[in-house]
């Protein structure tokens, strides 16, 4: 039996095998564009959307809230490897006087504008319940997650408490991996190098680092999202992978193996596939021209996408910007 979730829609995934090995998988069907013989319909439960309380601060000082990105890996369970690591850095370098919150939410395949809209209300819920006045809150929002708060900024109550924004590799006018997702294969089987982008393709999504899902299309490169009111103090976080030896063997190091070296490899494709130019220059996911886009920016160099919620470095210069350039312990 198939359950329906509250949106009408059967929260099932589809895996392709070819023969006893699982190699694609998406959230509804698609045409293949690889061998298989079989494909098994699998359950999951959809996270549920709501501020979780990571610790309450001791001050009245602006609590950070941090918002994921796209999370591939949720089909799986909520509490995902991405969201840990995520908040066990944030606890570690955060001084435990302020206080630490995370949206988790649905990300795969509910529209963002659901998901802002509910945010919306988490928000303002703790501002009256917990603090009982119009509570100012610093945004921490990773990759898709800045797409997320840029149309929750469309409600006027929530920017009032709103204190500052840092849109970390947020990818505001999309990034060409979501086109290499979301477009038919069979155009990019044409290419010599087919076999090899193929290859990474299948490599890359049954490892998880993505599911063929709708909310990909938010991410599309040419995206247009709402605009930021001018009243809102933001600031975006950008990343350039670097390719060179020493670079990379210091970012595996200092972060997750397995994340880093991923990232590298998407790095590489994108060079294959678009040669020279501004989508070569990139986190490993997001342009560093999509991630700048709008606003003021600080750029850091040979660090990758996950360094956002990996990174010591970033996240204290992240915490120095929320609390006026006072270092975290």
């Amino acid at each position: 039996m198939i359950f329906l979730n509250t949106f009408g829609i059967a929260e099932i995934y589809y895996v392709y095998y070819n023969s006893l090995v699982p190699v694609y998988k998406s959230l509804y069907e698609i045409e293949p564009f690889f061998d298989y013989t079989k494909v098994v319909e699998v359950q999951w439960k959809r996270p549920n959307a709501r501020l979780e309380e990571i610790r309450r601060g001791t001050d009245e000082s602006p609590p950070v809230i941090l918002v994921h990105g796209i999370d591939p890996n949720e089909i799986v369970g909520e509490w995902t490897n991405y969201k840990k690591y995520f908040v066990e850095s944030w606890k570690r370098y955060l001084p435990e006087k302020y206080g630490l919150y995370i949206y988790i939410y649905p990300s795969l395949d509910v529209p963002l504008e659901e998901t802002a809209h509910n945010l919306v209300e988490e928000v303002l819920r703790l501002s009256h319940e917990q603090f009982g006045t119009e509570r100012k809150f610093n945004f921490y929002a990773h990759s898709m997650g800045g797409l997320l708060l840029r149309y929750a900024l469309q409600d006027k109550e929530f920017v009032k408490h709103v204190n500052k924004i840092i849109f970390a590799a947020t990818p505001h006018i999309g990034s060409p991996f979501a086109d290499i997702i979301t477009i038919n294969k069979r155009i990019l089987s044409l290419r010599k190098d087919w076999d090899f982008i193929k290859s990474v393709l299948l490599g890359a999504n049954i490892a998880g680092v993505f599911i063929q899902a709708p909310n990909y299309k938010y991410l599309v490169y040419g995206s247009t999202h709402s605009e930021i009111p001018n009243e809102v103090d933001f600031v975006n976080f950008a990343e350039i992978l670097e390719r060179r030896f020493d670079v990379v063997v210091s970012n595996i190091a200092h972060t997750k193996p397995l994340s880093a070296t991923g990232l590298l490899i998407l790095n590489a494709l994108s060079a294959m596939i678009f040669l020279e130019g501004d989508f070569t220059v990139n986190d490993g996911m997001v342009p560093l021209v999509s991630a700048t886009a709008i606003g003021k920016s600080e750029v850091f160099k040979s660090f990758d996408h996950s360094d956002f919620i990996l990174g010591d470095i970033i996240i204290n210069r992240a915490i120095e910007l929320f609390y006026n350039n006072v270092a975290s312990n």
